[in-house]
């Protein structure tokens, strides 16, 4: 198995450097024919969005087909695919991935809260994100 890196999965899909894309893409072939899987972790797919959104200016529904693509695709292997899959769907319909990410992440290792300052996801998760520390212990 192989792991992608933020910039190579970048690379990938926006082929801003051809070299580089061919690079990434005989890679990603070679691990199909040979049936083994290209490791996509979370905090790639973060740092993917992010680069997307404010260096491509790539558009909120394009990033998530291609979230939908990866996900769908045999050939990916995303060790938190739960917790990206329920982030995509609210991405999708106008949240920050990133957020998004942590929230189920910390739902999947059973947080009773979390702690945070950031009023839209507290607005978003109003039983799980608190800012006042005497909440988090219920």
């Amino acid at each position: 198995m192989i792991a992608l890196d933020t910039n190579a999965l970048v690379r990938l899909l926006i082929e801003d450097d051809p070299e580089q894309a061919i690079v990434v893409q005989t890679a990603v072939s070679h691990a199909e024919t040979s049936s083994r899987q290209v490791l996509i972790l979370s905090e790639v797919l973060i740092e993917t969005v992010w680069v997307l959104e404010s260096v491509y200016g790539c558009p909120r529904n394009e990033i998530a087909d291609f979230l939908d693509t990866l996900m769908s695709a045999p050939t990916y292997a995303m060790p938190d695919e739960p917790v990206i899959q329920k982030a995509a769907v609210q991405y999708r319909e106008g949240n920050d991935f990133a957020d998004l990410i942590i929230v189920e992440q910390a739902r999947k290792h059973q947080a009773q809260k979390l702690l945070s300052f950031d009023k839209k996801l507290q607005k978003m998760f109003p039983a799980f994100v608190v800012a006042d520390v005497s909440t988090c212990s219920t």
